[in-house]
């Protein structure tokens, strides 16, 4: 990692108990911090995660989780906040406000569902064989459920009065990437609907489920979220259902 990164991911929260296991990583302000890049980030995160879990297979091995998860979180800005930031170099003292909150979830396990739910940015960024890990240490589990990387955050979701075109939910969100002006802002998308077969490989996230796939019980099914038929046909010469 680079020297500047952020110190959090040094110094993370874990709420740990017989049952439980949470990761929160709280990545700062980002009115105040400078061109992150959200990826490397997340990055950072999950292979704590995983590093966590070797070191838990390793000591505790025998011990399962009733829940499993990790909490990617920042505080941003609105307009008017930023400005004031602008101007007087802080906030006001009651900032921030929960509408300021952004989340990402990068891993979550539902228990009364057996389901784990995994973000394509935790596909992307894990090694092989971790989800195969973490799975090993859940109480029960019949499905492993992939889906985009999703933002979480009330400025995005329609309420207040903040510019629409700068506030629209995209991957490439107009407010955090010009106004904040964190260029290499970006929030990963599962792509599997245009598979090309080329040299034994999809050249997509099929690859990554493939992979995962070896390592996974067999009994435990893969799912997409909201999968489109054109998805469900890549998933399916995947041999992935």
């Amino acid at each position: 990692m680079k020297k500047n990164k952020y110190p959090i991911f040094d110094d993370f929260e874990i709420e740990i108990n017989k049952k439980k296991a949470i990761f929160h990583f709280d990545g700062g302000d980002l009115g105040e911090r400078k061109n992150i890049d959200n990826n490397e980030e997340i990055a950072t995160a999950v292979q704590k995660i995983h590093n966590f879990i070797v070191e838990h297979n390793l000591a505790n091995n025998g011990k399962k989780f009733d829940s499993f998860g990790c909490l990617l979180s920042y505080t941003i800005p609105n307009h008017d906040q930023y400005n004031f930031y602008l101007k007087n170099k802080k906030y006001e003292a009651d900032y921030p406000y929960e509408s300021n909150y952004l989340h990402f979830d990068l891993l979550h396990y539902y228990k009364e569902k057996k389901m784990l739910w995994v973000p394509c940015s935790f596909l992307e960024d894990s090694e092989t064989h971790s989800i195969s890990l973490i799975t090993e240490h859940l109480t029960s589990i019949n499905k492993i459920k992939f889906s985009d990387t999703m933002l979480d955050c009330n400025l995005f979701a329609g309420y207040g009065d903040e510019d629409e075109d700068d506030f629209e939910y995209s991957t490439r969100p107009k407010y955090i990437t010009n106004t904040l002006g964190h260029k290499k802002w970006h929030h990963p998308v599962l792509f599997i609907d245009e598979p090309v077969w080329d040299d034994g490989l999809f050249k997509n996230h099929l690859d990554l489920l493939v992979e995962a796939r070896k390592f996974i019980d067999p009994k435990i099914k893969f799912e997409i979220s909201g999968a489109t038929e054109k998805e469900k046909k890549s998933f399916d010469s995947a041999g992935l259902f």
